[in-house]
């Protein structure tokens, strides 16, 4: 089983104090940084409430205004956090000052429109997990063919986890409730854990698609390697026969 983030997604459907009464560690501005549990013990989007999916679509659109603001401020401590994340934003950015004909996806600005579009569409699928998670999955797979060019790794996405758990749980959008505050700490967990769930395993599948290929290859090589040696054999053995 793959490591899980670094998110109690059970907290966020709890109070802030566990059932016998004493605090939970690792709360700051209302966020949830607890230690990785098993999965059994992790919230799902089944388990949030009518009430507080509600309380998501609602927060979102009075936060959907100021979005992009929100966005910048997590991926530029990102980059801050993450010399890799910065590195690639650099690059795609000089890419982008030559290439004006579309949008280049892997640019600071797009990733911020992006994400904002990406919410739109991840709220819209609350009542559906399968294509919640898929949605997610497939987000985190395409990241994974950064991880050979860029070194782009999986603490990466724990990391923007933390800074996003930290922005949007302190917004006053969110803080005005309390069942906002517990549905975007369990939003958050999930997204983590989703994007890094879909960047490994497809990672894995690369590794293993690059090691059968070295496979084939090496088996091509040694019947290379064979060949040629036979040939030698068959001349050298042709040189030693005497002249008739």
């Amino acid at each position: 089983m793959r490591r899980m983030a670094k998110y109690d997604r059970s907290y966020s459907m709890q109070d802030a104090h566990g059932p016998n009464g004493l605090a939970r560690r690792g709360t700051q501005r209302g966020c949830s940084r607890s230690k990785s549990t098993r999965r059994g013990n992790l919230g799902t989007i089944a388990s949030l409430t009518f009430s507080q999916k509600q309380a998501l679509n609602l927060s979102w659109r009075l936060l959907k205004p100021q979005a992009s603001a929100c966005f910048r401020k997590i991926f530029l401590e990102l980059e801050i956090a993450s010399p890799k994340v910065k590195q690639i934003f650099y690059k795609a950015a000089l890419v982008d000052a030559f290439n004006k004909d579309d949008d280049n996806t892997a640019t600071l600005e797009v990733h911020i429109k992006l994400t904002t579009k990406f919410f739109d569409e991840l709220l819209a699928t609350l009542d559906d997990e399968n294509e919640f998670v898929a949605k997610i999955r497939g987000i985190g797979s395409a990241h994974a063919i950064l991880a050979k060019g860029s070194n782009f790794s999986s603490d990466i996405w724990e990391r923007l986890g933390e800074i996003a758990m930290e922005r949007v749980c302190s917004h006053e959008v969110v803080t005005k409730t309390r069942e906002a505050s517990r549905a975007w700490r369990t939003l958050i967990a999930i997204l983590i854990d989703e994007l890094r769930g879909g960047f490994e395993g497809e990672l894995r599948q690369h590794r293993k698609s690059s090691s059968t290929d070295q496979i084939e290859m090496g088996k091509v090589e040694d019947e290379e390697e064979l060949h040629s040696k036979l040939q030698q054999l068959r001349m050298d053995y042709n040189q030693t026969l005497p002249y008739t």
